[in-house]
Formats: structure tokens, C-alpha cells, sequence
């Protein structure tokens, strides 16, 4: 009985202290995880819908810095430098994609086989379109027919001028057959006007101020990828078919006059591979419960958008990270991250604090079969260490019952010292057991019983050997 009592308590006291010594291991073990996500925008269309995230991100204690000055490849290199603060960064989609293929350059192909791995997706955000304005006496409808033409293909940092290059390419012009300006279109289509330029490539959301504007500007034309499209969505996986119909953004005047197809591409929103998976979660969740709005700035709806199909999961270019893929799914955060975040910041707990709780939740509510078990024994120590004390207690009385026996028969007259000292002896160690206040009463009891005992003994003289004779 006694041993089974033992190892019950040793098993429960020791799964405890395994449970909470590995999750203090664990926590001293782990890298710091700063509550910070650095983010390149670039355009303000980017840097504007980031601003909608923020309030979100901090009121989980995740702080949200912009930086404006990155755009496009700068942008990818800023993510897989190590030495960089940056941690997300907002892509033109096809960026990638013009890296791969017969028309991608040597560099392009080895900096994409040996940094790709380093970047993660957490979603598509919205359409870019491909628009081709030329001038009002150029109606072209293939690339190829740019060929002797002065082309804007956009600034050097700018994603759209990588992609409007491989675009070329495709149709077999480069800079030997085309003028290439390095240079954005203006709103007014001003190089137009100014002989500087005959077309211009422009990638672009198609309710920013210079689209709308250029949709807008007399004398010049909108290509219409009718012809072609289907092919360019065969061979560049990024790129996708949109309709532009008659008068969707005029009726009087009528613009366009007739439906126009385009190509565009969507955004993507680009992480480091090792970002830990509590900010990932968070930003996650925070970019589908704000997606970009339908609506631009005067109310009106914006070209291509269609409700509940942005922000998506679905990435020909990167890989989508395995966290953003179940917060998808599941449409929420983690029920340990969803709750101690908020509240974690609110006192002021480091978010280290937090990415630890959520990334060792799912054992903490492993471990709740394991407290149904142990609860009911935790419950049986007081009576356990009660147990413990009385044991003690009984050894004492066992050896003082002996003695008791001894001192009621007629051997004690014949070992009447060592039975004194016997009796000194069982005193002296009971006063030396330490015992909770609680106990004290027991410890009393058996001193009293000893001196019970002891006056017993000392009661008993031996017969004189006179009387013996």
C-alpha cells in the first residue's frame, strides 16, 4: 500500500514538473520574435491599402512600419537580405515570372533559383491591369507592331518596366528594334504630344488618378488585347483576361466605345520564408477583413472588381505560406493567439510573450486529458502528505507499544535500565520530528502517551534479593 502511494505521487508530481520544466526550456530556448512587420509599398496605392491593416495589426501588438522608398526588385532584394529590416513587401505579379523562360536573362535565372526559397505569399490582392496607350494616329493591335517605335516601359525601379520588357521580348523586340524610355507615362499623355514617345506601357489599378486621367485624354488610343489574349494567358501563368465594356467608364462621352480587352496581372503581398507563424497569422487575417474596397475615392465602383474574389490564396509564382493557407481556410485566428494577443498587448507583455503562446497552444490543450487525469490525485495530496506525516508518527508508536509490553511483564525487572533508556531514546527522536503547526496536535499526543510509559517504567522497582531468596 505504502509504495503504491509513493509512485502514485512521484508519477503525478514528476509529469508536472516534465510539463512546465519543457515549456520553460522552450521559451529560454526560443529566438526573439519582435512585434514589428516592416512592409515596402512603394506606390501609394500599395502604401494606402497597408495604412487600412494597421489598426488591426496593432491592436495585437504588432507594430506596422511602411517604407515608401522600395518598389518593385529593389524590393524583392530588400526581402532576401538578411541585413535588411524589411519582413513583407507588396510585388506586381509577373515579376517573377519574367526571371523563368527562354526570354529571362542569366542573372535573372540564377537570382531567382537561389532567393526564391527565402520569400512566402500570403495572398493576391487585386487586379493591375497591362494598359498600352499609344498615340491617337498609331491603332496598333499587337505588341510586334511597336516595332521602330519610342516606348515607355516605366522607371527602372518600378515592377511594370520588368514585365513590359519580357512582354517585348515576346514579340521579338528589344531594345535594337524599339526605343526603350525609362520613363512612366505622364497623366496628360504629355511625351505624346511632345513627339518624346509613341506608346507607353503602364501597369496599374485601374481607379488610380493616372489611368483614370489617361482613360480621359483626347487623341490617344487603348490597345485592345482581343486577339492575342487567350496566348498571353497561356504562356505567362500571371497574367489573366479582363473585359473593359462599352461605356464602363463614361457614358457621354462614351468611353470606351467599344469592349476592350486587357491583360492584367495581380498584386501580391511577399513575406520572408522565416517570418514567425504568430505575424504571419495576424497579417493573414488582417488583409481578409480588409481587402481593398469596390469602390474609389468619389464612391463610384472600380473596374474588374468582383466582391469576395481578392484577397486570394491561389499564387503562380510563390509559394503561399502553410500558416496563411489554414488562416484561409478556417477564416480565423488561432482560438490561443485570437485571445491573448489583445490582451497581451493591452498589459503590456512583449509579443515575444504572445508568438510563444501560440506557437505551444496546441500542447497546452493536448495536456487537458492529462489534467482530467492528474486533477483527481492533485486532489489526494494533502491526504497523501497527511499520510506521510501520520507514517512517521506510527513508527514511534510501534517502537513504544514494544516497550509498553516489555515494561508490562516481569522481563522489564530483569532489563529495567536498558528499558529506561529505551524510553529516552524514543522521546528524543520524536522531539526532533518537524512537523506543519497543523500536525502538532499528533506530535502532542504521542509525547503524552510516551510519558504515559515512561512514568509506568519508572513505577516498576525490582524485587530486593532478600526478597528474591
Amino acid at each position: 500500500m505504502e509504495s503504491n502511494v509513493a509512485r502514485i505521487a512521484a508519477i503525478t508530481v514528476g509529469v508536472i514538473a516534465a510539463f512546465f520544466g519543457s515549456l520553460f526550456a522552450a521559451f529560454q530556448a526560443r529566438p526573439d520574435v519582435p512585434g514589428r512587420i516592416v512592409m515596402a509599398t512603394g506606390n501609394t496605392t500599395y502604401h494606402t491599402l497597408a495604412e487600412t491593416w494597421r489598426e488591426d495589426l496593432e491592436r495585437n501588438g504588432v507594430k506596422l512600419e511602411l517604407r515608401r522608398t522600395l518598389e518593385g526588385f529593389d524590393t524583392l532584394k530588400a526581402l532576401t537580405d538578411p541585413t535588411s529590416p524589411v519582413n513583407a513587401g507588396f510585388i506586381k505579379g509577373g515579376v517573377v515570372g519574367s526571371m523563368q523562360g527562354k526570354l529571362a536573362g542569366a542573372r535573372a535565372k540564377e537570382w531567382r533559383k537561389g532567393e526564391l526559397e527565402k520569400l512566402r505569399s500570403v495572398g493576391r490582392l487585386f487586379y493591375e491591369p497591362i494598359w498600352v496607350f499609344t498615340r491617337g494616329d498609331l491603332p496598333i493591335t499587337r505588341l510586334s507592331e511597336l516595332k521602330g517605335k519610342k516606348v515607355l516601359v516605366g522607371t527602372r525601379q518600378s515592377g511594370a518596366r520588368r514585365l513590359s520588357l519580357q512582354l517585348l521580348r515576346a514579340n521579338g523586340l528589344d531594345s535594337t528594334s524599339v526605343t526603350l524610355i525609362e520613363e512612366d507615362l505622364a497623366a496628360d499623355a504629355g511625351q505624346f504630344k511632345e513627339g518624346k514617345a509613341d506608346a507607353g506601357i503602364v501597369i496599374s489599378a485601374p481607379d488610380t488618378d493616372r489611368i483614370q486621367a489617361l482613360l480621359r485624354v483626347d487623341n490617344i488610343r487603348l490597345m485592345n488585347f482581343e486577339e492575342e489574349a487567350a496566348a498571353y494567358v497561356n504562356r505567362f501563368p500571371a497574367l489573366t483576361k479582363v473585359v473593359m465594356p462599352t461605356g464602363s467608364v463614361e457614358f457621354n462621352p462614351l468611353i470606351p466605345s467599344a469592349d476592350i480587352t486587357l491583360l492584367a496581372t495581380t498584386t501580391a503581398l511577399i513575406i520572408r520564408a522565416d517570418m514567425d507563424p504568430a505575424l504571419v497569422d495576424l497579417l493573414t487575417h488582417t488583409i481578409i477583413n480588409h481587402p481593398r474596397s469596390g469602390f474609389d475615392k468619389n464612391g463610384d465602383p472600380i473596374l474588374f472588381y468582383k466582391a469576395g474574389e481578392f484577397p486570394s490564396a491561389s499564387d503562380p509564382e510563390f509559394t503561399v505560406s502553410r500558416d496563411a493557407r489554414l488562416i484561409y481556410k478556417t477564416g480565423e485566428l488561432p482560438l490561443i493567439l485570437r485571445s491573448a494577443a489583445p490582451v497581451n498587448h493591452r498589459l503590456g507583455i512583449p509579443f515575444s510573450v504572445t508568438a510563444f503562446m501560440s506557437a505551444h497552444g496546441a500542447k497546452l490543450v493536448l495536456l487537458i486529458p492529462a489534467f482530467a487525469v492528474l486533477l483527481p490525485l492533485m486532489r489526494g495530496l494533502p491526504a497523501l502528505y497527511a499520510w506521510f506525516v501520520r507514517r512517521r508518527l506510527l513508527y514511534w508508536y510501534r517502537e513504544l507499544k514494544e516497550l509498553e509490553r516489555q515494561v508490562d511483564s516481569s522481563e522489564a525487572f530483569e532489563h529495567i535500565e536498558q528499558s529506561r533508556a529505551e524510553i529516552e531514546r524514543i522521546d528524543a527522536g520524536v522531539r526532533r520530528i518537524k512537523v506543519p503547526l497543523y500536525f502538532s496536535d499528533r506530535v502532542y499526543d504521542l509525547r503524552g502517551h510516551i510519558d504515559l510509559v515512561r512514568q509506568q517504567l519508572y513505577a516498576k522497582r525490582p524485587p530486593s534479593k532478600a526478597a528474591a531468596e
